[in-house]
């Protein structure tokens, strides 16, 4: 699979274990939020579209099912642009993943609040998730399910200590994608299993180093890898690893 970047246009063509993936860089028009979107099908169909809003925020869309993932307003996001949430995902109370104005901004009649235990006592209508709990949405289409997220190295565990936060497995039919959240290269990754896309923090000393997130690629082995919460992190290692080996791809999306 190979990706070719036009002036407006960023397109790919593939099948990969059951999905195929178009990516578009034109989401939206130039007087809008200038956000890219990667485009994917599922094995029954189902029209997957992943926005990239900035740092750890995004936008998943499942044939018009709206996942928000940690919204927050300091990066000068217009909501207003956006789908409205059927379902809003809050990994931890951070000021960067959790935000009451953008919660307030994505929710409609009806959004489902999922979120860590400690947002969830500061928020309205949110329930809270531990690891390992699951949840069914869109008739059975899309299941979630909340996995560890935490600091391993010495003297980081005081950003997010283990058992607090979480990070989510999504699985839209067969398409599997895994949010990680503010982690590192924790022993849990090893056993996800058949992930299709992850999204994994590169930004030391609160997440991982390049080195460790390629350590942690490594350790469970996904189909395409987008970095994010990257911030000045110099990317470049984790691509030139992975280039030409086939079994991982790193696509790299704009989210600073």
């Amino acid at each position: 699979m190979k990706i070719t970047r036009l002036a407006t246009i960023i397109c790919a063509a593939m099948c990969l274990c059951g999905f195929s993936a178009m990516a578009e860089a034109n989401g939206f028009s130039a007087a809008e939020n200038q956000l890219e979107k990667d485009s994917f099908k599922t094995g029954k169909g189902t029209l997957v579209e992943i926005t990239f809003i900035k740092h750890g925020t995004l936008l998943i869309e499942a044939d018009g099912f709206a996942i928000h993932i940690d919204p927050v307003t300091m990066f000068g996001t217009d909501y207003s642009l956006l789908p409205k949430a059927d379902l809003l995902l809050v990994s931890h109370e951070h000021g960067d993943h959790y935000d009451a104005k953008a919660v307030e901004a994505v929710s409609k009649k009806g959004t489902v609040f999922l979120a860590n235990g400690n947002v969830a006592a500061m928020a309205q209508n949110a329930e809270a998730l531990k690891v390992g709990d699951t949840r069914s949405f869109d008739g059975g289409k899309i299941v979630v399910t909340a996995v560890a997220a935490y600091n391993c190295s010495e003297g980081r565990d005081k950003f997010h200590p283990k058992g607090r936060d979480v990070g989510f497995l999504i699985d839209i039919d067969d398409l599997r994608i895994y949010v990680a959240g503010d982690t590192e290269d924790i022993p849990e990754l090893a056993s996800l299993k058949d992930v299709d896309i992850a999204f994994l923090p590169v930004n030391q000393p609160y997440t991982m180093t390049p080195e460790q997130c390629i350590k942690a690629i490594g350790m469970f082995s996904p189909k395409i890898v987008y970095p994010y919460h990257y911030g000045e992190t110099n990317l470049a290692p984790i691509v030139e690893h992975f280039k030409g080996k086939g079994a991982t791809e790193i696509w790299i999306r704009q989210l600073q």
